[in-house]
């Protein structure tokens, strides 16, 4: 009898001790300079994350990557005393698809891989307010098999009670007279929104099909026409862009003016009240709704329209410029709060 029942039991435990490849295989490398799992990061850090995938039954289709805030991106007036806060009050948290993108994978291995290798370079800039972004990168492959791998990043912003909010952003506009520069313009994070800091690529905003979540929030697009001169530009820009209505069909609105502020007057600015005078008192630009070569040390003033009845005002200060083949320029900014 007990030899009938290890007879019985035998499939069942050989079973739970054989090893299947799975459909997709999704891994986060780690190495020096590369996120790969939970870390801190100070506010607007630059991150790098490598992603490589292999599929074993059949070939890669689709990456995926989400990002989940929490508490949401927005910053907030919090009371006096600072303890008085409810954190019932807090943004709710704010999911985001990054990326959603078919995918070509390579077969170069040898032997190769039968649905191939697939290698993917995430650059990202950490959110700029005090809270956690959690990462989930999904491979499938067209069997519809998939593997994730997820990481949270936590930021500790340490002038969360200022009553405006602070944050720096780089941008990396490509030249327009690039040669073989559509792949890498796709990376570049180049789309802003001044509010929160978020900083997204062209491939999370523009596609085939139009991301209107994603387009929602962008209050500005830096761009370099040739590498000498780096400007900025409203998303509603029908002078300067040249962007298709049926890919972007809705776009905010954002209104810049030029100052004579120095930037130790920017510096000093620490009021919604300012922001608002400044931009009153500001000078609309000859392109409208494009800034013109930009200059380090300019300041600018800008009146966004969100959503609804949403507006919020406030000032950039440019800090630095790169010209050339890879121009770059560096901006702080000072907005207002949620009330």
């Amino acid at each position: 009898m007990r030899f009938r029942l290890l007879l019985l039991c035998l499939p069942v435990l050989l079973g739970a001790c054989s090893k299947t490849n799975p459909g997709v295989q999704l891994d986060l490398i780690g190495a020096s300079g590369l996120t790969s799992g939970n870390r801190t990061a100070s506010p607007s850090d630059t991150l790098l994350t490598r992603v490589y995938a292999v599929g074993n039954n059949d070939s890669l289709r689709r990456l995926r990557i989400v990002v989940n805030y929490e508490p949401g991106l927005t910053p907030i007036a919090y009371p006096t005393p600072l303890s008085s806060f409810d954190p019932k009050n807090a943004p709710e948290a704010q999911e985001i698809v990054y990326l959603d993108s078919l995918i070509k994978p390579a077969y170069k291995s040898s032997p190769p891989y039968p649905g191939g290798e697939y290698l993917f370079n995430n650059t990202f800039a950490a959110r700029t307010t005090s809270g956690t972004e959690r990462w989930q990168y999904t491979v499938t492959d067209k069997q519809d098999e998939s593997a994730s791998r997820a990481y949270r990043i936590t930021v500790r912003q340490t002038d969360s009670a200022q009553v405006y909010h602070r944050f720096t952003a780089l941008l990396r506009p490509v030249p327009g007279n690039r040669l073989r520069a559509d792949s890498l313009r796709a990376v570049r994070r180049v789309y802003l929104n001044l509010r929160t800091g978020l900083l997204l690529p062209k491939f999370a905003v523009l596609s085939r099909v139009p991301q209107a979540s994603s387009q929602a929030l962008v209050d500005l697009i830096a761009l370099s026409a040739d590498g000498n001169s780096v400007s900025l530009s409203s998303p509603n820009d029908t002078r300067v862009l040249n962007l298709s209505n049926a890919r972007w069909p809705t776009r905010r609105t954002t209104v810049l003016k030029s100052t004579t502020l120095s930037d130790t007057d920017f510096n000093n600015a620490a009021s919604a009240g300012t922001f608002v005078a400044a931009f009153a008192g500001g000078t609309d630009f000859p392109n409208g709704a494009n800034t013109g070569s930009l200059s380090k040390n300019e300041v600018i003033a800008f009146q966004v329209k969100g959503g609804g009845n949403d507006v919020y005002t406030g000032l950039l200060l440019v800090t630095n410029i790169v010209l050339g083949t890879s121009p770059t320029v560096t901006c702080t900014v000072k907005v207002q709060k949620v009330p």
